[in-house]
């Protein structure tokens, strides 16, 4: 009976606590949906600002300006820069562009910084009272990516 009534009370604290929802003017076009916050919010004069959610091996990384990027192996030599084009979201204190899947024209420059191996993951298999254990070790190879550009594309002058 304590708690159920304990269930009920942590419901009514989590609705009268619930913050307002902020409201969000959106103007859409064919390929991206951009979010204004405030109409009047000049663009930031620096790409600093900006972050990016960009798709690279099958995975989505949420970006900024010299984040470090571990991604799988891909195939490109240390010291090379390496030009991603699927930009899935740009955006920035003025406004966000969201892709319809991927923002037109959107870049992200990542410089190569590494090849090398991830830590290593045991993976240890017991089956009690067989006197059967299995202990392996697996590292999987990586590349290290310093982000060092985000180009929203010409159209987005918002951003």
């Amino acid at each position: 009976m304590i708690a159920a009534l304990s269930r009920t009370a942590v419901r009514r604290a989590a609705a009268r606590c619930a913050a307002p929802r902020m409201q969000l003017r959106a103007s859409s076009a064919a390929a991206t949906k951009v979010l204004h916050r405030d109409p009047e919010t000049p663009a930031p004069a620096s790409s600093g600002d900006r972050f990016a959610v960009v798709r690279l091996g099958g995975t989505q990384y949420k970006i900024t300006k010299d984040d470090v990027i571990v991604a799988e192996k891909l195939d490109v030599q240390v010291g090379a820069d390496l030009v991603i084009d699927e930009v899935l979201l740009v955006g920035s204190e003025a406004a966000t562009v969201v892709g319809r899947p991927t923002v037109p024209n959107a870049t992200v420059t990542c410089a190569v910084e590494e090849q090398t191996r991830d830590a290593k993951v045991v993976v240890f298999k017991k089956r009690r009272r067989q006197n059967s254990r299995r202990r392996n070790g697996h590292r999987r190879h990586v590349t290290l990516l310093r982000v060092t550009d985000i180009n929203a594309g010409e159209g987005n002058d918002i951003i």
